[in-house]
């Protein structure tokens, strides 16, 4: 039997659900049971999950979904893991449970041959004023220890009203404000000027954008979320391809 060809996955926003029997978890559990299971490596660039309010809550909740995660990187497939805007309060027996490894935000790494930027992509969004103090906000360490030394009910509560509330703000801002900035993408590609493919999510708006930049022709690889039906990238052969997954 002819083995299969190198090839990585890049996907994003999967907003995985606390019902293992909704259609965005039946996908998943089929992509990563079938597709993963054939590549050298998946990357999650953040919001693997609609919610995770701790180690301790959320693990039981999507044990179903750690469970394929572990049986993944036990097969021998490399997992790796950015932080969301939903999920950034992952820690270490998440870490455990699914044997993935942790990578930063703005993360510079070669795939396949190919030399790629990858981020989750909210930090790009610099027109969404109130959005950026929240993230900056809720990114302090200390911020985030108090939060997970919260009582349960506490927690589930406080995570339950923060979704409502940016479902509220979302209906009422301009669509553009919530998009990338053509600025902060011009300033990410200034700290990393080697870099010529750049691939988030975040926006929910799947893309391949070429432009030029000082010259030198770059490339913006934006993931689609899950529907179930989503956009995610393959990476062969030095090729990226967005390809679609039902």
């Amino acid at each position: 039997m002819a083995s299969q060809p190198s090839h990585s996955y890049l996907l994003a926003d999967v907003h995985l659900q606390p019902d293992t029997h909704h259609p965005i978890n039946q996908a998943f559990i089929k992509f990563i049971n079938q597709q993963a299971q054939q590549a050298d490596s998946v990357y999650i660039l953040g919001d693997l999950f609609e919610t995770w309010v701790g180690d301790d809550l959320s693990i039981p909740i999507y044990q179903l979904e750690i469970n394929a995660l572990k049986a993944l990187t036990k097969a021998g497939t490399k997992l790796y893991i950015g932080y969301g805007n939903r999920d950034f309060l992952m820690r270490q027996a998440f870490w455990q449970a699914t044997g993935a490894e942790f990578i930063e935000d703005e993360c510079v790494t070669q795939i396949q041959g190919v030399d790629c930027l990858l981020l989750h992509g909210d930090s790009l969004c610099t027109d969404d004023k109130d959005y950026q103090r929240m993230r900056k906000w809720f990114r302090k360490s200390w911020v985030q220890w108090l939060f997970l030394h919260l009582p349960k009910k506490t927690r589930l509560k406080i995570a339950q009203k923060l979704r409502q509330e940016s479902g509220k703000h979302a209906q009422y801002k301009q669509a553009d404000i919530m998009d990338v900035s053509i600025q902060a993408v011009e300033t990410l590609y200034a700290r990393h000027p080697q870099i010529e493919h750049v691939i988030h999510g975040h926006t929910h708006r799947p893309a391949h954008h070429h432009f030029m930049l000082n010259g030198v022709e770059k490339q913006r690889w934006v993931l689609g979320d899950w529907r179930p039906e989503t956009e995610i990238i393959k990476i062969a052969n030095q090729k990226i391809n967005s390809i679609k997954f039902v």
